[in-house]
């Protein structure tokens, strides 16, 4: 997966409680060999480039399939994850998601019934699709992503973690403070995420960019996202 054509980028600055935190997240959108959209986002943390690299191609905001490296003091893991639509068919909501990952014992491989799961490869920019697709399914779904709870556990790490997602749209989001210092037409989206996401509100543009991301941690401590350095390039429509 290598892009061929740099269609937009942006990083995202992390701070909590107000202080900026040492997290490098970073993101380009492009196209690849076939013309495909592919994006790559990258999550460093310190100074030895520890952390994560995801390549995904999407189509219509629907992420089809993703390659993940996960580096550290330890070792390289690295998985693939794809959508397994019948031949002949395009990628769909609805399709298995084949996954394969390197464990401590070798390759690993396992395959999920897609029953409307979506594949999310993690990372902050792939969150203004997954909630744009969230707030229209209202009991929510199953969201399948590479496991990164616990590294220490390296016979679980990138492995497919099944978990529940739901969002909605806030109504009455001139009462959020500083939402509209983030740009015009942006919407609030509660989301309902893992544990250490509850209570969080994010911000996504009419482009289905992540603007911005708050929630509190366990400790009660704010941690808040947002999107800087943004290039759009002026023909690109949306994300999804």
């Amino acid at each position: 997966m290598r892009l061929t054509a740099n269609l937009a980028q942006g990083r995202y600055q992390y701070s909590c409680d107000g202080r900026a935190m040492p997290v490098q997240d970073d993101w380009q959108l492009g196209r690849d060999e076939q013309g495909r959209q592919l994006l790559i986002s990258r999550r460093l943390v310190g100074d030895q480039g520890h952390g994560i690299e995801v390549r995904a191609l999407m189509d219509a905001g629907l992420v089809t399939e993703c390659r993940v490296l996960w580096k550290d003091e330890v070792d390289e893991v690295n998985a693939h994850y794809r959508l397994a639509p019948p031949p002949g068919e395009a990628p769909q909501l609805g399709n298995p998601i084949e996954a394969e990952w390197t464990g401590p014992n070798g390759l690993q491989q396992s395959v999920l019934q897609g029953q409307n799961r979506l594949l999310f490869p993690l990372m902050r920019i792939f969150m203004g699709p997954l909630l744009m697709r969230l707030c229209d399914m209202e009991f929510g779904c199953e969201v399948v992503a590479p496991d990164i709870v616990d590294p220490s556990q390296r016979g679980k790490l990138l492995a497919p973690r099944v978990s529940h997602r739901r969002a909605a749209i806030v109504a009455g989001d001139a009462n959020i403070q500083g939402v509209h210092d983030l740009g015009p037409d942006v919407s609030v989206f509660s989301y309902q995420g893992d544990e250490a996401e509850r209570d969080a509100h994010c911000y996504v543009d009419q482009r289905g960019l992540l603007v911005g991301y708050d929630w509190p941690s366990s400790t009660g401590r704010l941690w808040q996202v947002r999107l800087r350095d943004l290039e759009w390039a002026p023909g690109l429509k949306a994300l999804c």
